[in-house]
């Protein structure tokens, strides 16, 4: 019961329900309201009062306290309380209804939300799966010379009539781009006044960047790579240097392909000694090492950058090479070099020199393992140590095993089922 007498019956969160009112609570409520419209029209000529009459100011003032003051010994009554009551648990109930309809209209408008943002994920993502594969399908093959594949990029941004930024990448591809990497974008960074933009250049390996006359290897991380809030706009992020997607477009599709790009065409294990080929620079020896070292079974061997990893020259998963085209023998020393470098990456070494090399040097490589060959202008390489030796005779053996079992398969050359 309440502090009145009355019964009131309640389960919670549904509002109690008082008993059944009484005739005093309803000639007490219906006499409340009519001095509360009474009341309403005191006030009325109250007002009406102030610009017409005192008399008629007076008159509103008289019914306005008369009126409330029976209203207020109304209020004091049994049935009065009990309406106050009933009237406050109404509001109350209705206050809870109107927010528990806020509250399922918001929820409502959440799910809405939800949904529309994730519709519109999904679509963001397979029209970005779209333009990847359609990227990959447009780029040049693997070994297309830097200068096509950096044409072919230009092609697709607002700089293709810039002749200067042609060189420029040029220069930075043959200093910091793998002959075998794919070049997905060239893209510059954003530059302020007069000042010359960065220029980078995105393969499916990494990057490289040059920035006034500094050049430098980069590998793209997810953490720098930063979306606008709706996600239409973004830039990769170099140290202080932004390059962003809204100039070029086909900037974001790349960073999206570059695992996909990597993936792509796989080096081919050999089962045939490489072809000859002319050996006129450093550059083409290195090319020749990769060819080799395919077909000794590091089949995964790609030509690293100039100057890019610790005079390494040719690199592998579990090895790495290198290669001097130099007019005296290799010394023991710089065997001695490779040697360091492959300890601490856990990987065979395998030297390819043209010149030879020092006795020193021979017997020092054959003592710790490292595989000596000797190349000559048509780039044959020659093993020059036991090493080099067992990884060529192992190779060869696997070529000419490969090389019966398909011997032994017979061709099928007819046409249907064989008569009877």
């Amino acid at each position: 019961m309440d502090v009145t007498g009355t019964a009131v019956v309640g389960d919670g969160d549904t509002p109690g329900r008082m008993a059944p009112r009484s005739p005093s609570d309803t000639r007490v409520e219906l006499i409340s309201t009519v001095l509360a419209f009474v009341m309403a029209i005191g006030v009325l000529v109250l007002l009406v009062g102030l610009f017409v009459s005192p008399a008629m100011w007076a008159s509103g003032a008289a019914v306005f306290t008369l009126t409330g003051s029976v209203l207020w010994l109304l209020g004091k009554t049994p049935a009065g309380r009990r309406n106050t009551v009933r009237h406050e648990r109404d509001a109350a109930r209705y206050a809870r209804m109107r927010a528990r309809t806020a509250a399922r209209a918001e929820q409502r408008q959440q799910a809405a939300a939800t949904e529309m943002a994730e519709r519109r994920a999904h679509e963001a993502a397979r029209t970005l799966e779209r333009a990847v594969r359609e990227l990959l399908a447009d780029l040049p093959k693997r070994g297309t010379p830097q200068d096509k594949a950096i044409a072919h990029c230009l092609k697709k941004t607002l700089d293709v009539r810039d002749p200067r930024l042609q060189a420029e990448a040029e220069r930075l591809a043959r200093r910091y781009v793998a002959v075998d990497e794919r070049i997905l974008c060239v893209a510059q960074s954003e530059a302020e006044g007069k000042a010359r933009p960065a220029l980078l250049i995105l393969t499916d390996r990494g990057a490289a960047v040059s920035d006034r006359g500094i050049s430098y290897r980069f590998d793209p991380q997810p953490d720098d790579v930063i979306f606008a809030a709706d996600g239409s706009r973004g830039h990769l992020r170099v140290g202080e240097l932004v390059f962003p997607f809204l100039r070029y477009s086909r900037f974001r599709v790349a960073l999206a392909a570059r695992e996909e790009a990597a993936a792509a065409d796989p080096p081919a294990e050999s089962v045939h000694r490489p072809a000859q080929r002319l050996i006129r620079d450093a550059r083409d020896a290195e090319l020749v090492a990769v060819d080799w070292m395919r077909y000794l079974g590091f089949t995964d061997a790609v030509a690293t950058p100039v100057g890019a990893d610790d005079g390494i020259d040719v690199l592998a998963r579990h090895a790495v090479a290198q290669v001097k085209k130099e007019g005296s023998p290799t010394t023991r020393p710089t065997v001695q070099q490779l040697h360091g470098v492959s300890t601490a990456k856990q990987r065979a070494a395998l030297f390819f020199s043209m010149a030879g090399y020092t006795p020193p040097a021979i017997t020092w490589a054959s003592q710790q393992g490292i595989a000596l060959f000797q190349y000559d202008l048509q780039g044959t390489p020659h093993p020059v140590n036991p090493p080099a030796l067992s990884l060529l005779e192992a190779a060869d053996e696997q070529s000419s095993r490969v090389a019966d079992t398909a011997a032994a398969i017979p061709a099928d050359t007819s046409d249907g089922p064989a008569a009877t």
